[in-house]
């Protein structure tokens, strides 16, 4: 027996938040250089590269590994990190390029806007306010309190329900490889802009669409994803 599957039309946008919606991968980056001083150590950029996606959490947890740095140091150092990261933001957080063009696109096709992200909520309120985009997602979802983050499809899944959207109607725009496989974990589809340095590396081939930014997001490449 052939059962048939029917064509479920795209109506859902579920956007990542750091290096996709602000550029704040650097400022994670930098946060984390600070706060791994008291125990003397440093991590390459494209060490630290590795681990983008991860929650914070996740990411202390194998640097500490890799380190051997006494785990007993993890709560403080994840609060020092946090506080210095929401300074960062506040004081030269960036939006990165075509953030509202690319909302103002989907909005326009009455897409259900989303978020989903790794990110504490204190984190995700103050890249809101700072960027002034609290009107722009009508739900927030992030993988703070989950069991698993990215790469588990769970705060996408989340997401979408907060939506009340079938995931199989849900497009996912990420910048990581760990959003990536989260994405398609979720069944969903994905659109992934990677960092411009990783832009030609083979893994975003799993993904529906590459793009250079999100100011790249144009009607002729997109059309097959939404119809």
């Amino acid at each position: 027996m052939i059962s048939f599957v029917p064509h479920m039309s795209m109506d859902t946008v579920i956007f990542d938040m750091d290096g996709l919606i602000i550029d704040s991968e650097p400022l994670w980056y930098e946060a984390a250089q600070e706060s791994f001083k008291v125990f003397d150590i440093s991590i390459s950029e494209d060490a630290y590269n590795t681990t983008t996606g991860l929650r914070t959490p996740e990411f202390l947890e194998h640097w500490f590994r890799v380190f051997d740095i006494d785990r007993k140091h993890l709560v403080k150092t994840e609060t020092d990190i946090l506080e210095r990261l929401i300074y960062k933001i506040n004081t030269k957080g960036n939006m990165m390029r075509g953030v509202v063009r690319a909302i103002d696109f989907f909005a326009a096709k009455n897409f259900k806007i989303g978020l989903a992200s790794s990110s504490p909520f204190s984190i995700i309120n103050a890249v809101i306010d700072k960027l002034q985009l609290n009107n722009h997602f009508s739900a927030i979802a992030s993988a703070e309190s989950l069991d698993y983050g990215k790469p588990h499809p769970q705060v996408f899944l989340d997401c979408a329900k907060a939506l009340q959207s079938d995931p199989a109607t849900c497009i996912c725009i990420e910048d990581s490889f760990n959003g990536l496989i989260a994405a398609k974990a979720a069944k969903m589809k994905c659109i992934i802009v990677p960092h411009p340095s990783q832009f030609e590396m083979e893994r975003w081939n799993i993904a529906d669409l590459k793009l250079s930014s999100l100011d790249a997001l144009q009607e002729e490449k997109i059309s097959g994803l939404i119809q």
